[in-house]
């Protein structure tokens, strides 16, 4: 089985053999990055027999990959898996590496154990320290993490900088924003999410800053970033910054400001909606429209397929309508229901010749999927006329559905004939 199949059936067992006994460290690295992101259903039930849960394989395994393995990368991979299984998994690991036993103790006085390991020999405990302490969130610790923003391990200090953002410290950030500019990539990523997640004014003009800077990576480094703040003030420089002149800067900042429609605080959301659609009607078709259909071709997180079914609606038109509906008919058969919804509204504010005969003939294939074919109906609900009146009421007759037949009369109703009336494409 492949890598992809282990993860999709959650099969620790194979998974832990890979981190273990693999000759590729690439296959090691991904391998401990999988059991990571597994942590939810790694339970505490026990397995087929075997007294100890998943959970408790997976981070032995972490625990042993993270001093063990000859590779830096997939040391590295190990301790980030082990931050995903929680405080305990990497106490764990640092009880083991350091001697000390850090189960009973205070959080306080946990921390002031973690900030002493910042300054261990092994790079891996260093590592572990500033994840911990990131976890713990003390403020006392800032000025020693800090410190740790010049140490001589890239892995170190990208994972200082991780801590620093978890801890949100207004006055790491004079520190940070100088290490952006001199860090190697890896390290400027971290340090502008840390950014990002303190959001105060002067880490705000850092990014937006060097959003405009000569860099094209630095460029896509702050552009991706800012889709973490959720405020108006970062939705002009991403809208700026789909004129970039490289691809990759123009397509990040897209999806960032898809992905800021999430990080909305629900008192700004609206106010941010608002601005993200405004600045996107006045922005380059080309450039909004296709990057919005890519995410919904491509993306497998369900916030950023939401928000780009319901923007693609209200900024596709002309030359753009086109594609437009061939993606937002596609996305009406997705799993997640409110993507779906999301893309049959919006489906319906894109009126043009050919979408009612096209979208009848879907209704009445008999192949195609169920629930498309219920969105479809909702649409001609809002766009049909005479036509759609007429074979609807053919249709309701025919079909053997249930559902599809409800739906029908829901749509007849909003066109003239009798049903029940329903505004719930569902």
């Amino acid at each position: 089985m492949t890598l992809f199949e282990l993860e999709r059936n959650a099969d620790f067992e194979q998974l832990i053999r890979h981190l273990e006994a693999s000759s590729n460290p690439d296959i090691r690295r991904r391998a401990a990055e999988i059991l990571g992101s597994l942590e939810t259903s790694a339970d505490d039930d026990s397995v087929q027999g075997n007294p100890r849960s998943p959970r408790d394989e997976v981070i032995d395994a972490l625990v042993t990959a993270s001093q063990d393995d000859e590779s830096d990368e997939v040391r590295a991979a190990a301790i980030d898996a082990l931050d995903q299984y929680g405080q305990d998994a990497l106490e764990e690991f640092i009880g083991d590496l350091s001697g000390q036993d850090l189960e009973d103790l205070a959080e306080w006085k946990k921390a002031k154990v973690l900030a002493r390991g910042l300054t261990a020999d092994q790079p891996e405990l260093r590592m572990a320290a500033a994840t911990g302490l990131g976890r713990i969130g003390e403020d006392n610790v800032v000025s020693a993490l800090v410190d740790r923003l010049t140490d001589p391990d890239s892995r170190v200090r990208t994972r200082v900088a991780r801590a620093l953002g978890r801890i949100e410290s207004p006055e790491s950030v004079p520190a940070l924003s100088d290490r952006f500019h001199e860090d190697q990539y890896s390290v400027r990523i971290e340090i502008a999410y840390a950014l990002a997640d303190i959001g105060t004014d002067n880490a705000l003009r850092e990014l937006v800053d060097v959003a405009d800077a000569e860099d094209e990576v630095l460029r896509r480094i702050a552009v991706d970033a800012l889709g973490r703040l959720g405020s108006v003030e970062a939705v002009e420089v991403l809208a700026n910054a789909l004129s970039d002149d490289a691809d990759t800067v123009r397509r990040t900042a897209m999806f960032s400001l898809v992905q800021l429609l999430s990080e909305a605080p629900a008192n700004a959301s609206h106010q941010i909606r608002e601005k993200i659609v405004g600045e996107l009607e006045a922005a380059d078709e080309d450039e909004v429209v296709e990057p919005l259909i890519e995410i919904l071709d491509r993306s497998t997180e369900t916030a950023q397929r939401r928000n780009a079914a319901w923007l693609l609606g209200r900024v596709a038109n002309d030359s753009s309508t086109a594609a437009a509906q061939d993606a937002l008919i596609e996305t009406m058969a997705d799993d997640d229901e409110m993507t779906s919804k999301f893309a049959a509204t919006s489906l319906s504010l894109l009126d043009s010749d050919g979408l009612e005969q096209r979208l009848l003939e879907l209704v009445e294939d008999d192949l195609r999927d169920e629930e498309l074919r219920v969105k479809a109906l909702f649409v001609l609900g809002k766009i049909g006329g005479d036509t759609s009146r007429n074979r609807l009421s053919s249709f309701v007759e025919r079909t053997d559905s249930d559902r599809l037949r409800k739906r029908g009369f829901s749509a007849l109703s909003k066109l003239g004939g009798v049903g029940t009336v329903t505004g719930d494409p569902a």
